[in-house]
């Protein structure tokens, strides 16, 4: 539903340019930075759209809504038992995650200058396989809140394509590694388990 829509807002076109326009990436704010800043720019403006994210999510989970949509996740029941509509407070959590796809998608456009229907295809991949690395391997620290670990977590997964990539694999077994690379935390982080109990 969402590819034929894509379509639709971009007026039918599997491909648009955007090479012309102004994004920030590429403006006059951008242009005016000193030349050492400037080289850095794109990394630079990454990491504050990602850290003010990061910032609002979690000011947004120490919320009573927050709370809720937490809640729901581990336990139904107790949403149900506080009176709330765990229905409505699952809708609030798909919107927040939708508005966070379409933020980055839109980053992404920018960033690259052309929107593709295509480039979409397995992110939901790479989303899930973010949150299972961060959640896995990063639980055992305490402190470490939710979001950081998925960051985290994320920049782990890229890792290790890019040193799939670089020893030499081809692109054709990304995927059969990064699942092999899922299968060993998923083994390891249910065998910490068992010796904790």
């Amino acid at each position: 539903a969402l590819y034929s829509l894509n379509l639709r807002i971009t007026g039918d076109k599997a491909n648009l340019p955007i090479f012309s326009r102004d994004t920030i990436f590429d403006n006059e704010f951008v242009y005016g930075l000193p030349s050492p800043l400037n080289e850095f720019s794109t990394v630079v403006i990454l990491l504050l759209i990602v850290a003010a994210v990061k910032i609002l999510l979690d000011l947004y989970m120490k919320t009573r809504s927050g709370y809720l949509l937490r809640a729901v996740g581990d336990n139904e029941t107790l949403v149900t038992s506080l009176a709330k509509d765990k229905g409505s407070v699952k809708i609030l959590g798909l919107a927040l995650a939708n508005g966070l796809a379409a933020l980055s998608g839109a980053v992404y456009c920018q960033q690259k200058g052309f929107f593709e229907i295509s480039v979409g295809t397995g992110t939901i991949v790479m989303g899930l396989a973010s949150v299972i690395i961060g959640t896995k391997v990063f639980a055992r620290f305490g402190k470490l809140k939710a979001t950081t670990a998925v960051m985290l977590g994320t920049i782990v997964y890229k890792a290790c394509v890019s040193a799939a990539m670089a020893v030499g694999f081809k692109t054709l077994y990304l995927k059969l590694i990064t699942s092999a690379f899922f299968l060993v935390i998923l083994v390891v982080s249910e065998n910490g388990k068992k010796k904790v109990r």
